[in-house]
């Protein structure tokens, strides 16, 4: 029964978040191969339990250049899901930094590319995913905020930092919740 239990509370919080991403990339418009979305599921998943790595990730990226094959795989996934994660879930963490959500982006796009190129040690569907999270890195971020405001991740109450946000990435969802609080969004190919 304890095994049951376990495997349904599992399966429970995966099909939430697949609910939750899928909503997401509706509302962003954007559309991922099935193994991408799977990857960024269980990446979610992952999230809801372990916390977020405090080493610098540009040190952990040039560790990967000289590691050892498994260790380096290892290395370039943390700093490609733990740049993803903290760009699109945390974002607001970036604020209290001297480092830009640019260079998380970066940092993340270099990691999943060279993942994506690992031949024998990945999967031909996870070194896809990996290129296609590489490629499309900025527009997965506005999905994961997306994601954040469904599920009530530390929305922040502040709309002068929303839009500072908003103008920072452009996020659909975001202008939505600008529009919401009354915000009045200038028009495409106007001045902000």
């Amino acid at each position: 029964m304890q095994r049951r239990l376990i495997f349904m509370e599992i399966a429970s919080v995966e099909l939430y978040f697949h609910e939750v991403l899928t909503a997401a990339l509706r509302a962003e418009n954007v559309r991922v191969k099935d193994a991408t979305e799977y990857y960024l599921v269980q990446l979610l998943c992952n999230y809801t339990s372990a916390p977020l790595d405090a080493e610098p990730l540009g040190i952990k990226l040039a560790q990967a250049a000289e590691a050892e094959p498994l260790l380096r795989v290892r290395l370039l996934q943390q700093v490609g899901d733990t740049a993803l994660a903290t760009s699109g879930l945390f974002e607001e963490s970036l604020s209290r930094r001297t480092i830009s959500a640019e260079y998380y982006v970066g940092l993340g796009r270099a990691a999943y590319a060279q993942l994506a190129t690992t031949p024998r040690l990945l999967s031909t569907l996870l070194r896809d995913a990996c290129d296609e999270l590489a490629e499309r890195f900025p527009h997965l971020v506005s999905v994961l905020l997306c994601v954040r405001g469904s599920i009530n991740l530390c929305v922040p109450a502040d709309v002068a930092t929303l839009y500072e946000r908003w103008l920072a990435t452009g996020s659909r969802f975001l202008e939505q919740r600008l529009r919401s609080s009354g915000v009045l969004i200038p028009r495409p190919g106007t001045s902000h």
